[in-house]
């Protein structure tokens, strides 16, 4: 009898146990055979023209995420929950337009701080965002759902882009009619460019801001003269490309698809500026730190001039390689939100992160949420960046870090995680950016540092900049490089969490499995002396009903 209980105990277990890796196949299948589609599900809320709109746009962005999709950790149902969606989200449109969205930064905050559709009902109301949130909350989100996810907000974007065309056709007084001129639409399409680039509300701009917004625009964007050559080409591309935009070169419909491009194009343009603010502080830096001093930063040009505080809540600040002389971090300030230079209702367009490249190269190659350590050390050793060379020899010491990073996680190192990142940053100083643990920076525009703190500027005091070259002076023959991995902190925050509660479904089942065998020795131990009795007891001359089991 205890045989067979045990058997059947343990055929249970077994199968519970493989149903694990049949889970996902299960439940993916029940999910698309009893859940209604999301574009259906969206038509019923924002209309058939938005969601057609929305579904031209679908196929690409799929496209543009399958890499970074399938490399993610997922849950037992091979679906991502809203930490993973928002990390995905985020990297896609820094990568793709330089967009900074609101609502799916993290603003230094733990990535599972907020849901990625809380940007939707904040801008779209909480009839969109009931849609997308039912479904990641319920049943998480596969490729194609991600994909609904932005290419909704990228057709609200669009429409956004129109309103401010129309408003600087309107403000003008340029006829949408065939009548109107090439050289009328020229003005138009810099006077949306001013708007959008100062952030002017489109709904409610007059004449008389425009034309101070004209005046002051050389002095005030120092990039403008070539802003305006900007547009012209992409407007001159689209009509080479397009037999319908040479025959109307003037007309609204081939003005909006001039926009769309600029749309497509101008957040990899503007990013010309960002590699120059690079350049200029890598010419400062301790040689392969990605780090300038701060006596350095503050006597290079007038651009650089934001406090020590700002700099802190950037995330930009280190004060720990050399707690005597502080430092920039290059990649931190270059990619913080001190640099961004455009704004719309939805999103502030900033620096194209490079190390995103990067990592979407291992991502490619790996396929996987983790890997071993000598895997990525080969693929990075193979890897170039703007100002890292390859092939190349890894430092041991970065080398040895990796391997801790492996030891640390049970054998493989997980992609998307802080401890990662961090050796990134060391393994290409001046593209990725050191990560600080959530909650120890607010990086923030400059006006929501003002906001935020009641200070009346962001700049440096005159007296602070001389305080800081006073120490510098004393230390002018100390002019060695920082030990490159001294600002490293061996502290954990996975970005997307759901790989370790995957994981843990097949320990869980090898911990039960171990439970059972205990358990049965200890039983199989407490009825071996009620054997011995029985057998005693059945043994002739003795009765049987005394001793009976």
């Amino acid at each position: 009898m205890f045989l067979l209980v045990t058997r059947a105990a343990f055929i249970g277990l077994t199968f519970s146990c493989g149903a694990v890796a049949e889970t996902g196949v299960f439940l993916a299948s029940r999910d698309s055979a009893f859940t209604p589609d999301l574009l259906q599900e969206l038509e019923s809320v924002i209309g058939r023209d938005y969601k057609e709109a929305t579904e031209r746009r679908v196929e690409r962005l799929e496209y543009a995420m399958r890499h970074m999709y399938e490399s993610l950790p997922k849950d037992a149902n091979g679906r991502l929950g809203a930490t993973g969606v928002r990390y995905m989200l985020r990297r896609l449109f820094v990568q793709r337009h330089g967009w900074f969205v609101h609502g799916l930064e993290h603003g230094g905050e733990a990535w599972n701080s907020s849901s990625p559709t809380a940007m939707i009902g904040q801008h779209f109301g909480e009839d969109v965002e009931t849609v997308f949130e039912g479904r990641l909350q319920n049943h998480g989100f596969s490729l194609h759902h991600a994909a609904v996810l932005a290419a909704t907000l990228e057709s609200f974007v669009h429409s956004e882009n129109l309103e401010r065309l129309q408003a600087s056709y309107a403000v003008l007084g340029v006829p949408r009619s065939e009548a109107t001129t090439e050289t009328k639409v020229n003005l138009a399409m810099r006077a949306y460019m001013l708007m959008y680039m100062r952030g002017l509300n489109h709904t409610g701009v007059t004449p008389e801001q425009l034309k101070k917004t004209v005046r002051t625009a050389n002095r005030a964007l120092p990039f403008w003269s070539r802003t305006k050559d900007f547009l012209e080409g992409t407007r001159q591309s689209v009509l080479a490309d397009d037999e319908d935009a040479q025959a109307e070169p003037a007309s609204w419909a081939t003005t909006v698809k001039v926009l769309e491009r600029i749309g497509e194009r101008y957040g990899h343009w503007q990013d010309t500026e960002c590699q120059e603010v690079k350049g200029a502080l890598v010419k400062m830096e301790l040689p392969g730190t990605g780090r300038v001093p701060l006596d350095r930063f503050y006597n290079m040009s007038w651009q650089f001039v934001e406090s020590v505080d700002y700099l802190r809540q950037l995330g930009a600040l280190d004060d720990q390689s050399d707690p005597s002389r502080w430092s920039v971090i290059i990649p931190n300030y270059v990619n913080g939100p001190n640099n961004c230079v455009s704004t719309s209702r939805f999103y502030s367009v900033c620096c194209i992160d490079e190390c995103d490249g990067l990592l979407g190269h291992l991502e490619d190659q790996i396929a996987s949420a983790s890997a071993p350590a000598g895997l990525i050390a080969q693929l990075v050793s193979a890897l170039p960046s703007a100002t890292v060379a390859a092939p190349r020899q890894l430092d041991q010491a970065l080398v040895q870090r990796l391997a801790d990073i492996a030891v640390h996680h049970g054998g493989e190192v997980p992609l998307h995680g802080r401890l990662f990142a961090q050796w990134m940053h060391h393994a290409y100083p001046h593209e990725c950016i050191y990560p600080h643990m959530s909650g120890t920076t607010k990086p923030m525009t400059q006006e929501q540092y003002l906001a935020h703190t009641g200070a009346t500027s962001v700049k440096a005091s005159e007296a602070d900049k001389q305080n800081i070259m006073i120490e510098s002076e004393k230390r002018a023959d100390e002019d060695a490089s920082v030990e490159g991995l001294s600002m490293w902190h061996f502290e954990e925050e996975l970005f997307v969490g759901e790989h370790f509660a995957r994981n843990n479904a097949s320990w869980a089942c090898t911990i039960r499995m171990v439970a059972f065998f205990a358990a049965m020795a200890s039983m199989a131990s407490a009825l071996l002396p009620m054997h011995r009795k029985a057998v005693i007891a059945l043994a002739p001359g003795e009765s049987k009903e005394k001793y009976y089991v």
